[in-house]
């Protein structure tokens, strides 16, 4: 090895001279000191791979200069030469790092070759370890220093988060007073409005008007979208009506259905909305004492009318949604609503809500549910709309806003009891907040364990699943195959989310799973992904096992990047948007995969 800087030390210049001229022969650098205190000199002013001393020498000893060459360059590997060193010589260098040692008189070429090597590859290892850990140190600060940074936006990100959920809150509350405390109470009559944003807010709301002859307005407005944007444009629409209301109180217009549709257009479209705003819209009016009823609607579903002996309909042909075009055809539809009637309004958030498999809840459903609960108090209809659509949803999160009304007409004649517009029906509006998710803890790792239970096996999932514990997850499939009878029991009760590999490994075993009782997260994950309805979910307590599961997954980096690669090809197979999705990951995946073969 050459371009060593090297120092011998020793009193005799015999030795000097040869060991001069052998590491001039190695193409090495080598100064010559004839002391310890001419060495220190040298060794303060320049550096050096390797430091040959003899060990006894007059006035600084052998030892006493490696100890203070090594307080002056810890990297400089240190040999020292002596034909008359004892063991307590040998031991007090080892304990101040002297590499090896040289006899004198100086031997072979070869052997003092071979010494010099190993103490130049020493050398060299000892700066490489060192240079490693320098970096490493300076890589830990500045991970130290991103994590500080980290930790700083986090807590930012939760400052504006609460902010953000204080103002939705106070959205929340201004939003509510879109919506009637109540129906009015007129006699024969019942009423019940029911509301479930899908957002903290959203774009529906309805609403009553109570017109000067006695007549009563009914209303159900629908905004495109949901979320933010849409609130903010019911706030939009229903300032509209409100001012044309207080400018113009006449029944002329808010008493014909088809005028209220055609003024709402033309307002929208006067205030050159851009992008522009699209709304549908039913608008209903009834004279309680007569039961005649008037009803017009811009995109939005038919109300469905019941009679009292069970025949159902649609009133209300639709005509275009609101803010589209100028000049729109609308036209009011008239019937009687008699004594056993019932009538409901819906938004399309009802009727096209999808459950598990995708299918919607539909128009039809609706007109089954009325025609087997019409002759029930509006508020008991409007129960069971809710129970059977709580059923048909299978714990899925609607998509969009779902609300609805119901008008009855009872047997009592309006005239038998009396009534007035300042009281309402107690308890005839009911609003329905989307369930807020507590936040997942990002700094507790998921956990994975299983076991049989006699014929059975049963996996527990709990806290956040990446793709960490895939190879787990993998092998304990793998030993429940081999020892257990399907189908395997997946405990998810206590696992708060999963990455996309953990679903799409999931989905790859899902004919052989049962999973029991998971969260509203992880059902929100599955449907999202479009894969809920490949899988048997059971809201029951998972069985718990009796012997545990002992796995050695092969987490290597190659297996874990095919198990990858293989949980986002389910995925992706599963539908078009996850196509989409995982596209670039897929590709990336299947590029990388010939390289690590």
């Amino acid at each position: 090895m050459a371009d060593l800087r090297v120092l011998v030390v020793d009193d005799e210049d015999l030795i000097l001279q040869v060991m001069k001229e052998f590491f001039r022969h190695r193409r090495d650098h080598c100064d010559v000191a004839g002391n310890g205190i001419e060495a220190l000199r040298l060794v303060e002013d320049r550096i050096y791979d390797l430091v040959i001393s003899d060990i006894s020498m007059p006035g600084m000893d052998g030892l006493e200069l490696i100890r203070r060459v090594k307080s002056l360059q810890a990297q400089a590997v240190c040999i020292l030469m002596s034909g008359l060193g004892t063991r307590r010589d040998i031991i007090s260098a080892l304990k101040i790092g002297v590499f090896d040692f040289i006899d004198k008189p100086i031997p072979e070429l070869a052997a003092l070759t071979m010494v010099v090597d190993r103490a130049a590859e020493s050398g060299r290892l000892t700066r490489e370890r060192d240079a490693l850990l320098e970096n490493l140190r300076e890589q830990n600060t500045k991970l130290e220093y991103s994590l500080l940074r980290l930790h700083e936006a986090f807590g930012q990100l939760r400052q504006q988060e609460e902010a953000l959920e204080s103002d939705l809150l106070k959205a929340q509350r201004v939003q509510r007073t879109f919506l009637p405390a109540g129906f009015p109470r007129i006699s024969g009559y019942d009423f019940f409005g029911y509301y479930a944003p899908c957002d903290q807010l959203g774009g529906d709301f309805f609403g009553t008007l109570s017109l000067a002859d006695g007549r009563l307005a009914l209303y159900l407005v629908d905004v495109a979208g949901h979320g933010v944007s849409a609130a903010m444009i019911t706030v939009t629409f229903r300032e509209l009506m409100r001012a044309r209301r207080h400018s113009a109180p006449d029944d002329a217009l808010f008493g014909d259905p088809a005028a209220v549709l055609r003024y709402m257009n033309d307002a929208l479209l006067e205030e050159k909305f851009e992008p522009p705003i699209f709304v549908s819209m039913v608008y209903c009016v009834l004279d309680p004492r007569t039961g005649q009823t008037s009803v017009a609607s811009a995109g939005h579903p038919a109300p469905i009318l019941v009679s009292a002996d069970g025949v159902r309909s649609q009133v209300a042909d639709s005509g275009i949604v609101l803010g589209t075009q100028a000049n729109p055809d609308y036209k009011a539809s008239s019937f009687q609503l008699n004594s056993g009637d019932a009538l409901l309004f819906y938004s399309d958030g009802l009727s096209e809500v999808r459950n598990t498999e995708g299918k919607e809840f539909s128009a039809a459903r609706l007109q089954e549910i009325m025609g087997q609960q019409h002759t029930q108090p509006a508020r008991s209809i409007a129960e069971n709309l809710e129970k059977h659509l709580l059923g048909h949803l299978e714990g899925v999160a609607p998509t969009d806003d779902i609300t609805f009304l119901v008008a009855s007409r009872n047997g009592v004649h309006p005239s038998e009891l009396p009534h007035s517009r300042d009281d309402i029906i107690p308890d005839s509006v009911k609003i329905v907040m989307p369930e807020k998710l507590r936040h997942v803890r990002t700094d507790v790792r998921g956990q994975i364990h299983a076991g049989f239970r006699e014929k059975s096996c049963v996996i527990q999932l709990s806290g956040l699943m990446t793709w960490q514990l895939a190879p787990a997850l993998r092998e304990m499939v793998k030993q429940a195959k081999e020892r257990a009878t399907p189908p395997f029991h997946v405990d998810l009760s206590e696992c708060e989310a999963m990455d996309s590999t953990m679903l799409g490994l999931l989905l790859q075993q899902a004919e052989d799973l049962i999973l029991h009782q998971p969260g509203k997260r992880v059902v929100g994950q599955l449907h999202e992904m479009g894969v809920l309805h490949l899988f048997n979910v059971s809201h029951d307590p998972s069985p718990q096992p009796q012997v545990a599961m002992a796995i050695t997954p092969n987490d290597t980096q190659q297996a874990c990047s095919e198990l990858i690669l293989s949980a986002h090809e389910a995925l992706m197979e599963a539908s078009a948007s996850n196509r989409q999705k995982f596209k670039d990951v897929v590709e990336s995946l299947r590029h990388e995969k010939p390289e690590r073969i």
